[in-house]
C-alpha cells in the first residue's frame, strides 16, 4: 500500500518513513539512518516523529519547505507504531554530537576572527609607531642643525635623510655657509684683527680653514704679548693655549719670558727704586751716546756688555765710539719699561735684573722702526755698578 512522503509528498511505501529520495539527501546530508520499514505497534504518530527527526536534524529552513498538510500527510488521528530496535535507531546522541560540533565550529570561527583582528591592529599600529618615531627622530636632527646652523650639520641631516622633507632647504643652507666662510677667510689672510679671527673661529667650528685661522691667530696673540712684554701679557697667552683656544706655539718661550719678568723675589721699596733710577737712566745715556754718564754705571771690570765679552770700562767705551761712528746714518734709542722691571738678590749680594726693552732704529731721512719684545739683562754688584748686559731678542717677530 502507497502512502505520501512527509517531505516531499512523493508516493513512498507504508512501511516507510520517507521516500527513496528523500531517505538517501537524509542519510549523506546529515548522516542519519532511517529504518528500512515502521511497526505499528505502539500508538505514535508519524507526525510526531517526523516532527521530532526534523527538529534534530533537519534545521528550522528545511522544516519551512514541508508540504502542507493538504498534500497527503496522515492527519493527527492516525496512529504511528514504535520502531522497533532492530530496524529503526535514529540515534540521538549522534544528533546532539553534530548539533554541539556545529556550534564549537561557529565558536572556533568566531574566536579566529577576534585574534586575526588583533593582528592585524597590532601590525597597523607597529608600522603606524614606525613611521611616528621616523618622523619625531627626523625632525630632531633636523632641529638640532637648524640650532648649530654649521655645514656639518646640515650635511649630517642630509646623509640620516636623503629623501626628508628638509633636504632641498638643508642643501641650500649649507650652500650659504660655505660661500660665507670662504669670504670670511679671504678677508682674514690680510686682516691682523684678534676679534675677527675670534670670531671667525666661534661661527665656523668645524671648518676646514680652521687649523690655518687657530695658527694665525696664535701668531697674533704672540706678538701682541711680545708688543705688551710684560709678565701679565705672556701669563696671559700661556693660560689662552692651555684652555685650548691657541695651539701654543710659542708656549716654551712665553713661559721662559715670564719667568725673567715675574717678580718672584722679596723686593724692598728702597732697593727696587734705587735700581729702577739706575737703568733708566744707563739706557738713556747709551741712547744718547753719553759716554761720560755710561763710565759712571759700569764697573771697571765688565764680563759682558751685548755681544762682546770680559774687557775693561775704558776698552767698552772705546768700542762703542768707533761703531756708532760707523753707522753715523742709523742711532738706535733704547726704551725700557722700568715698571715692569723684576729683580733678585744673590747670596754674595749681586743683583739681577730683568726689564722689557723696545728699541727704536732712526735713519737721517727720518724713517723710524719701532720694535718691541725685547728683554734687556743686568747684572750688578753690591755697588749697583753694571758688569754685565745683553739682550732677549724678540722670539717669532721680524727684527
Amino acid at each position: 500500500m502507497l502512502s505520501s512522503c512527509p517531505l516531499c509528498g512523493k508516493n513512498k511505501s507504508e512501511e516507510a518513513l520517507f521516500c527513496d529520495d528523500c531517505t538517501k539527501k537524509i542519510r549523506n546530508e546529515y548522516e542519519v539512518k532511517i529504518p528500512g520499514r515502521l511497526n505499528f505497534a505502539e500508538n505514535v504518530s508519524i507526525e510526531e516523529s517526523f516532527s521530532e527527526v526534523s527538529d534534530t536534524h533537519l534545521g528550522r529552513n528545511e522544516r519551512a519547505s514541508q508540504p502542507v498538510a493538504e498534500k497527503g500527510v496522515a492527519s493527527s488521528e492516525e496512529e504511528v507504531p514504535i520502531l522497533d530496535d532492530n530496524d529503526v535507531d535514529l540515534n540521538i546522541d549522534n544528533a546532539d554530537s553534530f548539533s554541539r560540533k556545529h556550534k564549537h565550529g561557529k565558536r572556533k570561527g568566531v574566536v579566529f576572527g577576534c585574534v586575526l583582528l588583533v593582528c592585524m591592529l597590532g601590525a597597523f599600529s607597529f608600522v603606524y609607531k614606525q613611521h611616528v618615531t621616523r618622523q619625531t627622530q627626523e625632525r630632531i636632527i633636523w632641529d638640532v642643525a637648524m640650532g648649530a646652523n654649521t655645514v656639518n650639520g646640515y650635511l649630517a641631516y642630509m646623509n640620516e635623510y636623503p629623501n626628508g622633507k628638509h633636504f632641498a632647504e638643508a642643501e641650500a643652507k649649507m650652500k650659504a655657509l660655505k660661500e660665507r666662510e670662504a669670504a670670511a677667510w679671504e678677508n682674514l689672510k690680510t686682516s691682523g684683527n684678534i676679534t675677527e679671527f675670534q670670531d671667525f673661529l666661534q661661527q665656523y667650528p668645524e671648518s676646514p680653514y680652521r687649523s690655518l685661522v687657530r695658527n694665525r691667530l696664535d701668531s697674533l696673540m704672540w706678538v701682541a704679548a711680545l708688543a705688551a712684554n710684560t709678565a701679565e701679557g705672556y701669563a696671559e697667552y700661556m693660560v689662552a693655549s692651555d684652555s685650548g683656544e691657541l695651539p701654543g706655539n710659542y708656549y716654551n718661550e712665553a713661559q721662559k719670558r715670564y719667568e725673567m719678568l715675574f717678580q718672584s723675589y722679596p723686593a724692598t721699596a728702597e732697593e727696587l727704586d734705587k735700581i729702577k733710577t739706575i737703568v733708566a737712566d744707563f739706557y738713556l745715556a747709551l741712547s744718547d751716546g753719553n759716554y761720560k754718564k755710561i763710565t759712571e754705571y759700569l764697573s771697571p771690570k765688565v764680563n759682558r756688555f751685548f755681544n762682546k765679552g770680559t774687557d775693561s770700562r775704558e776698552n767698552i767705551l772705546k768700542g762703542l765710539q768707533l761703531s756708532m761712528s760707523k753707522n753715523a746714518n742709523v742711532s738706535v734709542k733704547f726704551i725700557p719699561c722700568i715698571d715692569a722691571l723684576q729683580y733678585q738678590k744673590t747670596v754674595d749680594d749681586r743683583y739681577r735684573v730683568n726689564v722689557p726693552l723696545v728699541k727704536e732704529h732712526r735713519s737721517n731721512d727720518g724713517g723710524v722702526r719701532t720694535i718691541s719684545g725685547y728683554i734687556g739683562h743686568i747684572e750688578m754688584d753690591s755697588e749697583m755698578r753694571i758688569f754685565g748686559i745683553y739682550e732677549t731678542k724678540p722670539y717669532g717677530a721680524a727684527i
